[in-house]
């Protein structure tokens, strides 16, 4: 058992000094000023309390009409039962850019939702090439939009990164979490392996996004970010995921352990789509965390050292990190970070067992993502 676990650890380490090398290689800014226009795709159900500053961080956006950079919003309201089809409407007579607002109707029984539906047709009604996709609670720094057609006028995607905005230490700990977790996707595709992006930050030619058919093509997923690039990567496409702070964009944390939870089932539901190497960096992760806390409770001590030999490779993946994006002071938490990622995975695996319901927006969902009701 001894002899395992250090096999399992010895992987784990090279797997990060493979992440970690990926961060530190120099990658190439493409020439020219990309595309000049785009189309913000933004889906919203009951977020009348974040989307206000979500709107207003994207009329502040950095634009030069007089280089003709231009700007189209499509609103996608997904069956609120709240304020939210009003702050759209409210939103699109006074902002300075071209706004279209959609209604969604609630869903009939058994239909497919998530975001995939409104997503899907949001995209249908823009008319730019660059598809900007974000999400209600994001909020957009000033240069996010030029950012994505700058790199989308070389690429046919484009990922970025979130930082969970807070001081708390609940809030502190899930930012560390977000940097690792999208650091790691960074990396790889630095090396030529795309994995995954967040839909909250990520862009897509529309050319690129009808070669594959679109999201009807894809086929359902609570996971379309995911699902959309491995999507665009097979079809020849290229993704462009840089450590660049300029378009990371803010976003709440998950108030509860509950909230966390749905998150990350509604996250793991889409590792079946993942390549080859991304199920391998799954289980890389998974199987170190299980050696480590099996060990610690059994009372070996080779799996004190393990812990210790990983977390310091956890620990220079994000000192590269948060010194790229700007977070460095984030870093104060890491010991809390660290406990946390290695200690709640056997937890997450306990809920996951107890309740194989995915839920997100107050929809039920099954282990295969098929709807279980639509209300």
């Amino acid at each position: 058992m001894e002899e395992i676990a250090f096999v399992i650890s010895a992987v784990y380490i090279l797997l990060a000094l493979f992440v970690l090398a990926g961060l530190i290689r120099r990658h190439s800014e493409p020439a020219g000023d990309g595309l000049t226009s785009g189309s913000v795709i933004i889906c919203a159900r009951d977020e009348e309390k974040d989307l206000p500053s979500c709107l207003n961080s994207l009329e502040a956006q950095s634009l030069d009409g007089a280089a003709g950079q231009d700007l189209e919003i499509i609103l996608v309201d997904d069956a609120s039962r709240d304020n939210t089809p009003q702050l759209m409407e409210d939103y699109a007579r006074r902002s300075r850019f071209k706004v279209r607002v959609l209604h969604m109707p609630s869903p009939q029984p058994g239909e497919l939702t998530g975001k995939w539906r409104p997503l899907k047709e949001g995209i249908k009604l823009a008319h730019h090439e660059a598809l900007l996709l974000t999400d209600a609670d994001a909020i957009l720094p000033p240069d996010w939009v030029k950012s994505h057609l700058h790199y989308l006028g070389a690429y046919q995607m484009t990922a970025g990164f979130a930082k969970i905005e807070g001081e708390g230490l609940w809030s502190r700990v899930q930012a560390l979490d977000w940097v690792f977790l999208l650091g790691v996707g960074s990396a790889m595709n630095r090396w030529g392996i795309p994995l995954a992006a967040l839909g909250k930050n990520l862009s897509v030619r529309r050319s690129s996004y009808e070669a594959v058919g679109g999201l009807e093509g894809i086929g359902f997923t609570l996971t379309e970010d995911l699902s959309m690039v491995q999507a665009v990567v097979r079809n020849q496409g290229k993704l462009k995921f840089p450590l660049a702070p300029q378009m990371m964009v803010g976003a709440p944390a998950v108030g509860s352990w509950g909230e966390f939870v749905s998150q990350r089932k509604r996250w793991a539901s889409g590792v079946k789509r993942l390549k080859p190497m991304g199920k391998f960096c799954v289980v890389a992760m998974a199987l170190r965390h299980l050696i480590v806390v099996l060990g610690i409770l059994a009372g070996l001590p080779h799996a004190l050292w393990i812990w210790i030999a990983t977390a310091l490779m956890n620990f220079l993946i994000q000192v590269r990190l948060t010194q790229k994006l700007g977070l460095l002071r984030h870093l104060w938490f890491y010991p809390f970070w660290e406990i946390f990622y290695t200690w709640t995975a056997p937890l997450l695996v306990i809920s996951f067992l107890i309740r194989r319901r995915i839920v997100w927006k107050d929809r039920k969902f099954n282990r295969s993502a098929a709807p279980v009701n639509a209300a």
